[in-house]
């Protein structure tokens, strides 16, 4: 891609340089201050390397297909510092909101030296294409299958327990005797395996009293409880013990796919829940009515850059396994994010790539899609994309200012 700002006027190399090295400076002193900055800041360098090793693979399938890669930045706009090493320029820019990798032809409208036509991508087979275009994608995969195995290796997966885990103050389960630790064995004489059973089993014994079989201390009892509405939920006031089991190395190769696979289910779908009309109708009550009835909460709203520092050191504390996690949840996001099928993103790109390869196919002739019939489409997904930004950021300043 090329970079929306890149008409921008060059920094001065010492003043930006001067500039990096005091905000690096400035972390390490907060660091050092407050040591709790120091997973926040983890996360962020961890960002940072995601994003540079996305367009890593970009930049290596492009050299390995033959194409000409003439940048490869991390940000956006004005340059604050590169270096050229063959044909390639690295570097940094002021804008830290991503990266890119440029290489020359990505459209049938782009002027490329003579010579260089050969080396555009696109006079490239589709199979280097595809092979370009999904680098970085399959990079945030294998980085986010290799952060789920050493979790599940080195700390183990969790799964919720049918042991009790926490008993409210005068619940019903407090009142009938029952304790953390607590096994439950039968609710209403119906056997218990998973915890799953337990809500359907509850709400159906909702105002009588209950026989609840647990096991304590290796002896079995039976307690009676009676499940009552609270805040417009039938419960009895127990929540689930969460255990950790470590995964033994040869296990852990097909459970992380499917950790993975299940993760990417469940953000494809929080994904379809915000654009979908009900979905965008919550978001702009979020952005523009703070606390309205039918919006989204903070635990549910999409975050930028900024909250996912600002929140992420306080969703994992100083728990390292916790850090490998977001960055895999972070990985498998940008995977599928990118993998949207619409210019500019790596799916709109493979999109192209597929229809013109087909048609040419068909036709027996070489087809290229005119890219200016693709413009407006363009031009609104870059916009609604800017929106989103911009109203993200907003929300996540919003929510550090008040302290929400």
């Amino acid at each position: 891609m090329k970079d929306p700002l890149g008409d921008a006027p060059r920094v001065d190399s010492r003043r930006a340089i001067l500039g990096v090295s005091v905000a690096i400076a400035l972390f390490v002193v907060l660091i050092f201050v407050r040591p709790s900055m120091a997973m926040t800041v983890a996360i962020a360098i961890g960002l940072i390397f995601t994003i540079m090793l996305h367009e890593a693979g970009h930049l290596i399938a492009a050299k390995r297909g033959g194409m000409k890669a003439t940048e490869f930045f991390v940000g956006f706009g004005p340059r604050l510092w590169s270096f050229r090493r063959g044909e390639t320029e690295y570097g940094i820019k002021a804008i830290p909101a991503g990266g890119y990798v440029r290489v020359i032809g990505m459209t049938n409208l782009e002027e490329v030296e003579p010579e260089d036509e050969a080396r555009t991508y696109r006079s490239a087979p589709y199979k280097r294409k595809m092979v370009m275009i999904l680098a970085g994608v399959t990079v945030n995969l294998l980085l986010a299958y290799l952060f789920t195995f050493a979790i599940l290796v080195g700390r183990g997966q969790d799964s919720v327990s049918t042991r009790i885990g926490s008993v409210s103050a005068e619940s019903p389960a407090q009142i009938a005797g029952m304790k953390p630790g607590d096994r439950l064995l039968s609710i209403g004489g119906v056997n218990i395996s998973d915890w799953d059973e337990v809500s359907p089993l509850v709400r159906a014994a909702v105002g009588k009293p209950t026989e609840i079989e647990i096991e304590r201390d290796g002896a079995t009892r039976t307690l009676i409880a009676t499940p009552e509405v609270i805040d417009g939920v039938v419960r009895i006031g127990i929540t689930a013990s969460i255990e950790t089991t470590r995964v033994p190395v040869i296990t852990a190769v097909g459970r992380s796919a499917t950790v993975i696979v299940r993760g990417a289910g469940q953000t494809v779908t929080a994904l379809g829940d915000i654009i979908s009309p009900s979905g965008v109708s919550r978001y702009t009550k979020t952005v523009t009515s703070p606390g309205a009835k039918g919006g989204f909460s903070e635990n549910e709203r999409p975050r930028s850059v900024i909250g996912i520092v600002a929140d992420g050191g306080s969703l994992v504390g100083n728990d390292f396994w916790g850090l490998l996690g977001l960055l895999a949840a972070i990985n498998v996001f940008l995977a599928l994010f990118n993998l949207i099928p619409l210019l500019p993103f790596d799916g709109g790109h493979a999109v192209v790539a597929t229809f013109e390869a087909t048609a040419s196919k068909i036709r027996g002739k070489r087809v290229v899609i005119d890219q200016r019939h693709l413009f407006p489409v363009t031009a609104v997904v870059i916009f609604m994309l800017l929106m989103l930004g911009l109203s993200t950021m907003y929300l996540d300043l919003r929510s550090i200012v008040s302290g929400t």
